[in-house]
């Protein structure tokens, strides 16, 4: 049967009201499970009018009370959020859901939870300028590689957990996302919008770095990614030359325009092995958590077009199945891993929301018939009553539609 999740963090759904929250979603939405955030990255949410309060801020970290017996092993320890002061909010919300007959998947961001990069900035990713990632964990580390298999292992057994689903799961400094590397002259002596570019702030995306420049310091030259490449005969060095020469030629002369990342990446057979020694170590780590795990693993992934994300070359074939994330719905044909065992779609609330609203009776069972087993919505905080109501029309309309 074509299946329905809702993604939601533990604090759209209080202890006070945890049971009519999940009535709602199975009795009159239809939903087949909840895919509940158990170790996330720091967030505000701005949340639908029925929500309080409001606004939801949360440093991150994980929101279960962790056996410290699974992480005994590891200097790399999880920070139990703040906002997890008394009890086990995930116990509380399992219970509810097998209840109800509903399934239960956690969710963990493997590389971006809570400030553990800025608690152990020695396991943090590193751009080729020796700056630390100030949210990414490295997963190439060996003490977060066992800080991950032990928290598998941890939520794999807690009574009522279904699956767990892997986010974030990447070797990337992902902190070139946030830096302005000097915007444009015009911006500062002109600060109107040029022509077509009403509305849009001229920043990061219009400045000294562009796409390749911001792929080629995601890439992480920390301790143990450099260490791994050398072991393997692979000239770190000229990997390192590759990226700096480029960034710095960027300051001279502007952003590399007409090559596409992918190219570069092939003219550089040092970074390119690089890389692809990063994405070994990922898919090893995927079959250590997939063997530690006592429930389901599955990968949530974003179809990127750069080479220095990890999407590209994960072998999609070790989880259980692999969750895609489609801000696009145009995109639903190209996006579906053929090696994964299982596929699931995820859509953004908006999917549910305003004009969209009326196609999602439409994309439910499009996904069903290109072969999606599922589809997830993220995320619960952001769904109003009257988006509920277009979710319980869609995954009807999907569920007659596959079964015919």
């Amino acid at each position: 049967m074509f299946e329905l999740f809702i993604v939601a963090y533990p604090w759209d759904l209080p202890a006070e009201d945890v049971g009519g929250v999940l009535d709602q979603l199975r009795g009159e939405v239809g939903v087949s499970g909840l895919s509940l955030w158990v170790a996330a990255p720091p967030s505000a949410q701005l949340r639908a009018n029925s929500r309080h309060p409001r606004v939801f801020r949360t440093r991150g970290g994980v929101f279960f009370q962790p056996a410290d017996r699974h992480y005994a092993q590891t200097r790399c320890q999880p920070i139990v959020s703040s906002w997890v002061t008394m009890g086990n909010p995930l116990a509380t919300i399992a219970k509810a859901c097998a209840g109800r007959g509903l399934s239960l998947r956690t969710i963990v961001s493997a590389s971006a939870a809570g400030r553990m990069a800025e608690r152990y900035p020695e396991f943090a990713c590193k751009n080729v300028f020796g700056d630390e990632s100030r949210d990414r964990l490295c997963l190439a580390n060996a003490e977060v590689q066992t800080y991950l298999r032990g928290m598998a292992l941890d939520l794999s057994t807690s009574a009522g957990v279904t699956a767990l689903t892997l986010a974030d799961f990447d070797i990337r400094w992902s902190d070139a996302d946030d830096l302005h590397a000097g915007a444009s002259l015009e911006c500062v002596i002109n600060p109107s919008p040029p022509p077509g570019g009403e509305g849009r702030v001229r920043g990061f995306s219009d400045a000294l770095l562009g796409p390749v420049e911001r792929s080629l310091l995601a890439v992480c030259f920390c301790e143990s990614c450099v260490q791994r490449s050398q072991s393997a005969g692979i000239d770190v060095e000229a990997a390192r030359r590759a990226v700096e020469q480029t960034v710095n030629l960027a300051f001279e002369r502007g952003p590399c325009e007409g090559t596409p990342v992918a190219d570069f990446f092939a003219e550089h057979e040092s970074l390119a092995e690089h890389r692809r020694r990063q994405i070994e170590d990922l898919n090893t780590l995927l079959r250590k958590l997939k063997e530690a795990c006592r429930c389901d693993l599955l990968l949530e992934r974003t179809a990127f077009d750069s080479p220095a994300d990890a999407a590209n070359g994960l072998d999609l074939s070790i989880p259980s199945a692999v969750i895609t994330r489609v801000d696009d719905p145009a995109r639903l044909p190209t996006v579906m891993p053929s090696r994964a065992r299982r596929n699931e779609l995820q859509l953004s609330a908006t999917a549910a929301v305003g004009p969209a609203a009326s196609r999602l009776v439409g994309i439910l069972p499009d996904a069903a018939n290109a072969g999606f087993a599922a589809v997830e919505i993220d995320h619960y905080g952001l769904l109003s009553e009257s988006a509920l109501t277009t979710l319980k029309q869609a995954i009807r309309f999907a569920r007659r539609s596959a079964v015919g």
